[in-house]
């Protein structure tokens, strides 16, 4: 069954606008309207545009050498498409994004982004850091796939959705169907269920539909051998 939830969306380069910034872009962008099992862009492509998503679901993936396709990324209404890729040399779509419902998007070609950065060079330097905290976050996910176990990944992916939607309680809402989520965590979809299980049968976690909920954040952090700071936000 599709996720039909709305979530929180992370910043973007469009945030980092100013109002007549946005609407010179808005004025030279255009809409996409796509279908189910249609592709907005595949792997190799010409990055020529950043999309940001309207409505819809869009599923970034790329075919790994063992013939897996690897999702890296879901994005829903607000998400914001290749706003890295479009900088890169050369200028090409590094994965494929594949159109997983009736899908409407905004289009902003890379020309009009150079044009804005061109003319404000203090938002090119805002630019410049987004990007770099960008890759930072990158590596901290590489880290995360390379140097801990699954259950210590699971929870570390936990904590990461928690602050991002600034959560204040013990809840906490997964973006992602378990499917995408598995992949995500370089695992597969029987072993999460069995790491979710575990977490359950132990008491260390409670699940509603997408809704999670965790009674003591020290504790989960203890059985998978985790500093409870993880969860910065948590009171």
């Amino acid at each position: 069954m599709s996720n039909t939830h709305t979530y929180p969306t992370e910043a973007s380069i469009l945030q980092l606008l100013t109002p007549p910034q946005r609407n010179l872009l808005e004025a030279k962008s255009h809409q996409i309207n796509l279908n189910c099992h249609e592709y907005l862009f595949e792997k190799g492509d010409s990055a020529d545009h950043v999309y940001r998503v309207n409505k819809g679901k869009v599923t970034l993936s790329r075919l790994m050498p063992n013939g897996e396709q690897k999702v890296f990324k879901v994005f829903l209404a607000g998400g914001v498409i290749a706003e890295m890729a479009v900088f890169m040399q050369p200028r090409e779509y590094p994965m494929s994004a594949h159109v997983d419902q009736e899908t409407t998007l905004t289009a902003y070609s890379y020309a009009s982004f150079k044009a804005l950065f061109i003319s404000n060079p203090e938002l090119s330097l805002q630019v410049i850091s987004f990007i770099s905290n960008r890759v930072g976050q990158l590596m901290n996910s590489l880290d995360m796939l390379t140097q801990v176990n699954a259950n210590q990944r699971l929870v570390m992916h936990f904590a990461d959705i928690y602050s991002k939607q600034k959560r204040s309680g013990n809840r906490f809402t997964l973006p992602n169907t378990k499917k995408v989520l598995a992949s995500q965590l370089g695992i597969t979809p029987e072993t999460l269920s069995r790491l979710f299980k575990k977490l359950k049968y132990n008491g260390l976690i409670t699940e509603s539909g997408a809704c999670i909920t965790i009674p003591d954040f020290k504790c989960l952090c203890r059985e998978v051998d985790l500093v409870p700071s993880i969860f910065k936000s948590a009171h």
